[in-house]
């Protein structure tokens, strides 16, 4: 179960003078504060989505959402919040930036991944796993049992299964029983198509 939901924090106070009270009709001063909406995800802020103010006059002190003031105060509040820092504070994107970070790691770390495979299909090493996919449209893996200049010996995994994850648990050696020979360039070509989709060094 995943929980969500959404907070508000405020993000600026300040004052206004010289206005109209809508409510007690006095001119005087009113206090605003802004606070700014986001979205969190297991109570980590993820994202901001809106502002909100609440105004209060110093007479009366009837408090306002800002569609409950005239255009005048509403105006003033605005010239108010342009002057001083009502931006949404870094915290509140602090899911996101976990997020994003993630996803570049995982990025870079499948980038990694694919130069260390492309190596170890041109230097091969006793004992690499090739996990393919079977002409049933399976998968299974097979493993570097000896490496010549042209050719290379496989020991072939004799189980199957219907999802990559579970090669893993196919991977014991008793399943290991029969031993095909390839050339080295035949395995680069079933790495180039894909049909060998992954490449594990023990």
């Amino acid at each position: 179960m995943i929980f969500y939901g959404t907070n508000a924090k405020s993000i600026k106070n300040g004052k206004i003078i010289n206005v109209q009270c809508p409510n007690c009709e006095q001119n005087t001063s009113m206090t605003y504060s802004v606070f700014g909406k986001y979205a969190h995800i297991y109570w980590i802020p993820f994202i901001p989505y809106k502002k909100v103010s609440i105004t209060e006059c110093d007479s009366c002190k009837r408090t306002f959402e800002s569609g409950e003031l005239p255009q005048n105060i509403v105006n003033k509040l605005n010239q108010d919040f342009e002057r001083g820092n009502s931006k949404y504070p870094i915290w509140m994107y602090s899911g996101a930036s976990i997020l994003a970070g993630v996803l570049l790691f995982t990025f870079f770390m499948n980038m990694k991944n694919k130069e260390d495979e492309e190596i170890y299909i041109k230097e091969p090493k006793i004992g690499d796993l090739y996990h393919y996919k079977t002409e049933s449209g399976n998968y299974s893996i097979m493993k570097v049992h000896k490496i010549s200049k042209d050719s290379i010996l496989l020991l072939v995994n004799e189980m199957e299964t219907n999802l990559m994850s579970g090669v893993k648990e196919i991977n014991l050696k008793k399943h290991f029983k029969e031993v095909y020979g390839f050339s080295r360039k035949e395995i680069e070509d079933l790495y180039k198509e894909q049909n060998i989709y992954e490449v594990n060094r023990e």
